[in-house]
């Protein structure tokens, strides 16, 4: 079991007539990175679902409807015997606990022996981790190699032909010169989006973002930050494409701010991440991701709760122990073939991610 404590030989506690800090400088782990993708639209990149909060069940069934096929008669032709037709799939997704909890014990002399709130500190802990979980799970699902998986979805490196059913194999084929990532590499991945590759029976849609009265259309694309790296610092095209974009009406939007944008290429967004996934193969390899409409659904059986307890009722010592929780009900994590957040488009021919891409490039430490 875990908990925090500051004892009178800790070099937190004020043992002299030094002066102290009634602050502490906090590790950076980032909060939430993915809410700006999220929303409750069919369009949003991971669609909202909060049914659960407002009725009963631990599961939500999200829909997928094909484009219709056939339907079209010229001329004198009969319509009747014509007719066109489009097929249905859905995607159930499971929602369960998620609880983070933070002790401390001993309260009243471990907040004596420091000239900051250890209860405050507790709390932003604890906030920050909660996010650093939710995060964690929605890249570790997005990520999963173990649903979905065609070559129309794939590009290991620079060249498409590097593909094999094996994924262990096919990251062999990855190496740490001509597989930095590039802007033609992101080219390939939006082409694998649009157009019906191999395995593939629908393309992606990609997120509209309003502009002034009007909508545009993006893919996003996020990629580790040692990929990242490569395509700001080795790649002249996309460094020279930056320099002379125009300056954008809608710059102040969350899309194109903030230091994990990196700019545009080709009708999709770049952004920095470094929570996604690093592959240990022949070379290290990072596991990015090009998005679309609908990549993902998040679904909440009950928003994040505070609870704290200083009470004898749990065991506290007569309010001497100090615990609290952050508690959501969603997604549970679940990766391979029952993944629980990636959306799946399964025709009953052809089961592959319905709104994303993985590129896998070189991702060469320092």
């Amino acid at each position: 079991m875990a908990y925090t404590e500051i004892l009178t030989s800790g070099n937190s506690a004020v043992v002299s007539q030094e002066e102290w800090s009634d602050t502490c400088h906090r590790e950076y782990t980032g909060k939430l990175m993915m809410k700006w993708l999220m929303n409750t639209g069919e369009n949003s990149v991971i669609r909202v679902r909060e049914d659960l909060t407002k009725k009963a069940g631990d599961a939500i069934t999200e829909r997928y409807a094909s484009a219709q096929s056939g339907g079209t008669v010229r001329g004198n032709a009969e319509g009747v015997g014509n007719e066109g037709s489009n097929s249905y799939f859905a995607q159930r997704f499971i929602v369960d606990n998620i609880r983070n909890l933070h002790k401390i014990v001993d309260v009243p002399m471990t907040e004596k022996r420091v000239s900051f709130s250890v209860k405050d500190e507790a709390k932003w802990a604890l906030t920050q981790k909660h996010a650093a979980v939710f995060d964690d799970d929605m890249i570790a699902m997005l990520c999963d190699t173990g649903a979905g998986r065609v070559r129309g979805r794939y590009l290991y490196g620079a060249a498409d032909s590097n593909w094999d059913a094996t994924h262990a194999t096919a990251l062999t084929a990855i190496d740490g010169t001509n597989d930095m990532l590039t802007a033609s590499m992101i080219d390939i991945a939006k082409r694998k989006a649009v157009i019906k590759g191999t395995g593939v029976s629908q393309k992606i849609m990609p997120t509209r973002i309003q502009n002034g009265k009007n909508y545009e259309e993006w893919f996003i694309f996020l990629g580790h930050t040692y990929a990242i790296r490569d395509l700001v610092n080795s790649d002249a095209i996309f460094r020279n494409n930056q320099l002379l974009l125009p300056v954008r009406a809608n710059s102040d939007s969350i899309y194109f701010t903030g230091s994990h944008f990196k700019g545009s290429w080709n009708g999709v967004l770049i952004y920095e991440n470094d929570r996604l996934p690093l592959v240990s193969s022949t070379i290290q390899v990072a596991h990015n991701v090009l998005l679309g409409a609908k990549a993902g659904v998040v679904a909440w059986g009950q928003r994040t709760k505070f609870t704290d307890d200083q009470t004898a009722n749990a065991g506290n010592d007569l309010g001497h122990n100090y615990i609290a929780e952050l508690h959501d009900i969603r997604n549970k994590l679940v990766t391979g073939a029952n993944n629980n957040l990636k959306s799946v488009y399964n025709d009953g021919i052809n089961s592959h991610d319905y709104g994303l891409v993985n590129v896998f490039s070189a991702a060469v430490a320092d």
